[in-house]
């Protein structure tokens, strides 16, 4: 699916940012041997647009890669909306499938949802897998950026084919803080559930949906 809203944000492609994903690109092709024997292509730490170029050598050295691991991936940086945007067409370019290892927050999330299919896997031993989903926020006042998260919102519901309802998804814009959100738990969390919502930072987690990760649209593997 092409998402219209992405043609607004194509210009961040040129200039300098172009000139950044080419040099990256020119990197990551040395290393071409060992992602071309990858069956997945694995995206770990703070999300930027040098993920973005990682992703495209990937594919470049293995244009059968089919599948994206997110690994304890708390978010995106200021340009959250463009990284989403860009995983999004790659992911739909190539229909590849998304899975999330531990903490998958705010864009992981996002991306995540994005695939055609989605499976949640086991974190490291002591730790839970689960996915925070919140509004996307400006990186100069901290407002919500309402059209980019609607916009979002309704790309991950058509992936789930109406699994993940829109009056859950919706559910995120309650919050009053950046550390609010929907927090969906790849196991029954200790009070019983998988699906929870947090106001803001230190408020009680508390379950909004008896709704299982599989009926979401979501696969938990081992």
């Amino acid at each position: 699916m092409k998402n219209p809203t992405m043609n607004k944000y194509w210009h961040y492609l040129s200039g300098t940012t172009a000139v950044a994903l080419i040099l990256n690109c020119s990197t990551n092709a040395a290393n071409a041997a060992d992602i071309a024997s990858s069956k997945r292509h694995l995206v770990t730490g703070s999300l930027n647009m040098e993920h973005v170029a990682a992703l495209d050598a990937a594919l470049k050295a293995n244009p059968d890669l089919k599948e994206i691991e997110l690994v304890d991936v708390p978010g995106a940086s200021k340009i959250a909306p463009d990284v989403a945007y860009q995983f999004q067409l790659r992911i739909n370019q190539n229909q590849m499938r998304t899975y999330a290892r531990g903490f998958c927050a705010s864009t992981c999330a996002y991306i995540f949802l994005m695939g055609y299919e989605r499976t949640l896997l086991p974190a490291k031993a002591g730790q839970d897998t689960l996915l925070l989903m919140h509004s996307i926020h400006s990186g100069i006042d901290g407002t919500f950026q309402r059209v980019y998260n609607d916009d979002l919102i309704s790309i991950v519901h058509q992936r789930s084919e109406g699994k993940l309802p829109l009056d859950l998804l919706n559910k995120m814009y309650d919050t009053t803080d950046r550390s609010g959100g929907i927090y969906i738990y790849r196991q029954p969390a200790s009070a019983g559930g998988h699906v929870f919502f947090q106001a803001q930072y230190g408020a009680k987690r508390l379950k909004i949906s008896d709704a299982t990760p599989a009926d979401l649209g979501i696969n938990v593997d081992e």
